[in-house]
């Protein structure tokens, strides 16, 4: 899940960067990869780990709103991210996945077309409206989470980018430990998979 985490990250801001450049020749490969990346999640998400199965952090709206208006519930804690936070990551990975999408079936009308504008051309000027609107929330969504993530490591102390980096929670009064070797090798098998697919598929 961290390997999938800081993958992420620079896959993201080398779309970003690319993009900015207007190398979109490289920009599709970092944005391919990106959906690679959004695709190991979900799969993740149902079969991987404790920590990174979304039902240990997906909330009812009612315990969204109870949490925001700082009401407690008689709910067990769940392992994952708080509500707030489980509403930021799966944002994160719906513009991603719209972003990605929609970019294989985008074109700049100039020099490039995304891989598979053959298939839909007709629909080209509304998936390119879709990519190009879809940066806007994508930087959102990354402002909001790094201010998020300083303000609990610097000001609540809760240390979330060392957790990030070694694993190892804090904080917490019930720290689950789980450690399926089979099942870890097995996802960063399909993680390494994912990564390398959208490559051979656009070479």
């Amino acid at each position: 899940l961290r390997i999938f985490h800081w993958l992420l990250v620079v896959f993201i801001t080398f779309s970003i960067i690319s993009g900015k450049l207007n190398n979109l020749f490289l920009h599709q490969f970092f944005g391919s990869i990106s959906l690679g990346l959004i695709c190991f999640r979900f799969y993740w998400g149902f079969f991987g780990t404790n920590n990174a199965i979304f039902k240990n952090f997906i909330y009812s709206p009612k315990e969204i709103l109870f949490y925001i208006i700082g009401k407690r519930t008689n709910n067990k804690k769940k392992t994952g991210h708080n509500p707030l936070g489980s509403l930021s990551v799966f944002s994160f990975y719906i513009i991603i996945l719209v972003l990605s999408i929609s970019g294989l079936f985008s074109s700049d009308d100039i020099l490039f077309d995304g891989p598979l504008v053959a298939y839909f051309p007709e629909n080209t000027f509304i998936f390119t409206k879709i990519h190009n609107f879809s940066h806007y929330l994508i930087y959102f969504i990354i402002t909001i989470h790094i201010v998020a993530i300083l303000y609990y490591q610097f000001i609540l102390k809760q240390k979330l980018i060392n957790q990030m980096i070694d694993g190892k929670a804090r904080n917490r009064q019930t720290i689950i430990i789980e450690n399926d070797f089979n099942k870890n090798i097995l996802g960063f098998i399909i993680l390494i998979s994912c990564i390398i697919i959208p490559i051979i598929l656009l070479i």
